[in-house]
């Protein structure tokens, strides 16, 4: 029996299971003698792609090096599919699943964040807005206090909202979302009242300045404009222009 079938057979019933690699691996040595070195659980992920095999039996889903989720054959997955090559940290994008239809990637594209489809960055935007929930329902955390969370929800959030992607990088120099051929530079908060600011050294490396603001379990748009337009609210202190998140409103509104 093959070891893609004892998988099966052993995880019969355990559909959405989380499991370690070493828990499977010991079922399939005790049940079928199966050396557990040969138990490589990752090439049957639909989320992980191992160079060398036919990748077209699937799973599990890898949630890290020792645990994976159990969903099944023919398990109607949206998500990306990662790659590591050998003796490299750096995980790249080489396709992804659109509800159980997969899709893989030209090897000269580059997929790290730039043009993957509109599915996975609504995927990410629902998982990151449960994170959120959970982090403030659950563990009592301010929404203040998960400014990473909120900023990294906000340019999924512009990217749905203007049509646009990702910039190809994490942390791209100057801006977040590329939409028509314009340059985004995304800022998210969740205080009332205060500033967000500006760089003034990158200043020049987009075109327009998206604001949103987090408030009463929802996203609301302060600004979305040519960044030119936010001068007129902005001051220069330290190297950085300030500006006053209710006159950044005006000034959106007015817009």
């Amino acid at each position: 029996m093959k070891i893609y079938d004892q998988l099966v057979e052993v995880m019969s019933g355990r559909v959405n299971d989380f499991v370690s690699r070493a828990e499977v691996q010991h079922q399939l040595f005790m049940k079928f003698g199966t050396n557990p070195e040969s138990v490589i659980l990752s090439d049957y992920c639909y989320n992980r792609f191992n160079k060398g095999i036919r990748f077209d039996k699937h799973l599990f889903i890898y949630i890290n090096k020792s645990t994976y989720k159990f969903v099944g054959e023919h398990h109607r997955y949206t998500g990306l599919i990662f790659h590591r090559a050998k003796s490299t940290v750096e995980e790249k994008i080489v396709g992804e699943w659109k509800n159980g239809e997969k899709v893989m990637y030209e090897e000269s594209a580059n997929h790290q964040l730039g043009n993957i489809s509109r599915e996975q960055i609504e995927k990410l935007f629902e998982e990151y807005q449960e994170i959120l929930r959970n982090e403030m329902s659950l563990f009592n955390c301010r929404a203040t206090e998960l400014r990473h969370l909120i900023g990294r929800i906000g340019e999924f959030y512009c990217a749905l909202h203007t049509g646009g992607n990702l910039a190809r990088e994490v942390n791209q120099h100057g801006f977040d979302v590329e939409s028509g051929g314009r340059r985004i530079s995304v800022k998210a908060t969740a205080q009332n009242e205060g500033f967000v600011t500006i760089n003034t050294r990158t200043f020049g490396d987009f075109d327009d300045f998206f604001v949103v603001q987090y408030i009463n379990d929802d996203f609301k748009i302060l600004y979305y404009g040519p960044k030119e337009e936010i001068l007129s609210v902005a001051r220069v202190y330290e190297g950085k222009y300030e500006v006053d998140l209710k006159k950044l409103e005006k000034i959106g509104v007015a817009n």
